[in-house]
C-alpha cells in the first residue's frame, strides 16, 4: 500500500491516519527532496506541483506492477485547494479566471494519467477510484450560482468487478466508499454495510437514505465516547 501526495504528510494528522490504519509507505513532499526529485529548498503551494506529481507516480505505480502481490496505490492531488487553486506557466488559459483554468488543468492531467493507466497490462485488473475528499472552499467562485444548486463531490468507479444496482439519485456520504471500494475489488461484504456506510453497488440503503440527510447529520454530529475514548486518544501524543 503506497499513499502518494506532493504535500506534507503530518498536515492535519495524516501520517497518524495511514500509520494507524495499515501499514503504507508514505511518499510525501520531504519524501520528493530525499530522493532529489526536487532541490531541497524548493517549495511551491503546498509543497510541489501536481505535474510533477503525475509523472513521478508513473514509476512509482509501474515499479509496484512488477512485484508478485496486488497493490493499492492512493495519490493526493493540490492544485485546485482553495484560494484560487495554483496556476503555473503550463496551465492552459481557457477562461477569463484563473480557478477556472486551475481545475481545467487539473482535470486533463487526472485523465491523461488515467489513460496512461489503461494502456499498462495491468489495467484489466485494476480498479481505479476518483473522488474528491470534500467540495471546494474557495469563497467567491460559486456566488453565481443560483441558492437551489446543490453542490456534489466528483465520484468515479472505473473497472468495477461488478455493476451497480441502483445508479440515480442516492442519496450517500463519504462513509459510504468504505464498503463500496471494498465491493468494486470483488470483495463480498455480508450485509452489504461496514461501520456507518453501506455499499453503493447493492440495492440496500445508505443509512442518510433511511433517516434522511438532515437527521442522518443531526446523529453523526453527536458525540461518541468509544470514538473519544478508544480512538481519538490513541492519536494525541502522551507528555512524559
Amino acid at each position: 500500500q503506497v499513499f502518494m501526495l506532493g504535500s506534507d504528510i503530518a498536515f492535519a494528522g495524516r501520517d497518524k491516519y495511514f500509520q494507524q490504519h495499515g501499514d503504507y509507505e508514505i511518499i510525501d513532499y520531504n519524501s520528493a527532496k530525499e530522493r532529489n526529485w526536487i532541490p531541497n529548498d524548493y517549495k511551491i503551494w503546498w509543497g510541489y506541483e501536481d505535474e510533477k506529481l503525475f509523472e513521478r507516480a508513473k514509476s512509482v505505480v509501474s515499479d509496484l506492477a512488477t512485484q508478485e502481490q496486488p497493490f493499492n496505490f492512493t495519490l493526493l492531488t493540490a492544485d485546485t485547494h482553495f484560494e484560487d487553486g495554483l496556476m503555473t506557466e503550463n496551465t492552459p488559459k481557457v477562461f477569463s479566471d484563473q480557478y477556472s483554468n486551475v481545475i481545467h488543468f487539473s482535470d486533463e492531467m487526472i485523465v491523461k494519467f488515467l489513460d496512461w493507466v489503461k494502456e499498462q497490462p495491468y489495467y484489466e485488473d485494476t480498479t481505479i477510484i476518483v473522488t474528491g475528499d470534500h467540495l471546494t472552499m474557495d469563497k467567491d467562485f460559486f456566488e453565481a450560482l443560483p441558492d437551489d444548486y446543490q453542490r456534489t463531490v466528483f465520484n468515479l468507479i472505473d473497472n468495477s468487478a461488478l455493476d451497480a444496482t441502483h445508479t440515480k439519485n442516492r442519496e450517500f456520504n463519504t462513509m459510504d466508499l468504505f464498503p463500496t471500494t471494498l465491493a468494486s475489488l470483488g470483495v463480498q461484504i455480508e450485509g452489504n454495510r461496514l461501520g456507518l456506510g453501506t455499499n453503493l453497488f447493492s440495492d440496500k440503503k445508505t443509512l442518510m437514505e433511511e433517516l434522511g440527510v438532515d437527521e442522518f447529520n443531526l446523529e453523526v454530529s453527536k458525540r461518541s465516547s468509544f470514538y473519544d475514548n478508544k480512538i481519538k486518544v490513541s492519536s494525541v501524543p502522551k507528555n512524559d
